[in-house]
């Protein structure tokens, strides 16, 4: 985002994704307050530059001199801050709000028990709400203040229980548009003991588990995608189970993944095909 709140270039994108970006954006979004115009609202939130499979990619573009960084599993550890964040991203959410979803979506009915990560960065924050029916997400700028704002998303899980192997990554956001500093998200099958964001330089920043859910923040290194980061998953015997890049979309993964039934869920048709994993908070 620029000062003047653009929308990127949709050059950028398939005209496609362009679309489906722009109607995400302007679909989800909370009222304006008073004397600000509804566009600047819109996009002031964190633009979804990549919309794949579910998978969601925000750029944060935050003053360098907000440093703090808060990561939380689950509404007990939340700050003051993310709590207010997960309120709003709830009123966002709510039936009356849902009318507003772009044509086609299906929002999903979320509470505060659904807090499954929440990340908060300086003066703004992101909450990651997951149930059995699907997610919702929200960023939010200035929580709490005149200057608010935000946006999210809403979906139900394209396939249920079943992921793309051991890992499944939900959010990914950076100061910068393909590294920077880094919070990741998502859900983890049962497997999962050890998940670690490996940066291909030396340094690597491990994840936090809890009830399938994973999240990080990476603070000691500044990543690069250049250097290929990959999400390395490990069992309870600390075997590596699982390794895929970072900024890899779900449907451009190296194997494709499948159903008991040989059915393909994920993934590019390939003759390679893995099995598909569940859920490990699945009931």
């Amino acid at each position: 985002m620029n000062d003047l709140l653009d929308m990127p270039a949709e050059r950028d994108l398939p005209p496609e994704a362009a679309l489906a970006m722009r109607a995400r954006i302007l679909g989800f979004m909370s009222p304006p307050p008073a004397r600000t115009p509804r566009l600047r609202i819109a996009m002031a939130a964190a633009v979804l530059l990549a919309v794949a499979s579910g998978a969601v990619a925000v750029v944060w573009d935050r003053p360098e001199r907000s440093t703090v960084q808060v990561l939380a599993m689950g509404v007990g550890e939340l700050s003051p801050t993310l709590q207010d964040a997960a309120e709003r991203c709830l009123q966002w959410n709510s039936p009356q709000r849902q009318t507003r979803q772009a044509p086609g979506e299906r929002p999903v009915p979320v509470s505060l028990a659904d807090l499954a990560v929440a990340t908060e960065r300086g003066d703004r924050a992101l909450v990651l709400f997951m149930n059995d029916v699907g997610y919702a997400t929200c960023d939010v700028e200035w929580v709490g203040t005149p200057r608010e704002s935000g946006g999210g998303a809403t979906e139900p899980w394209p396939h249920g229980a079943w992921l793309p192997g051991p890992v499944q990554r939900l959010l990914l956001t950076s100061t910068e548009f393909d590294g920077g500093d880094v919070s990741v998200s998502g859900r983890v099958s049962s497997r999962v003991h050890r998940l670690v964001l490996d940066h291909g330089d030396g340094h690597a920043t491990t994840a936090r588990l809890s009830e399938g859910a994973f999240g990080l923040m990476t603070s000691d290194a500044r990543l690069k995608a250049g250097n290929d980061p990959e999400l390395v998953s490990y069992d309870a015997t600390g075997t590596e189970i699982d390794r895929r890049p970072l900024f890899r979309a779900e449907d451009q993964l190296e194997h494709c993944y499948a159903g008991p039934d040989g059915k393909r869920i994920y993934g590019k048709p390939t003759s390679d095909c893995r099995p598909a994993e569940t859920w490990g908070r699945w009931p």
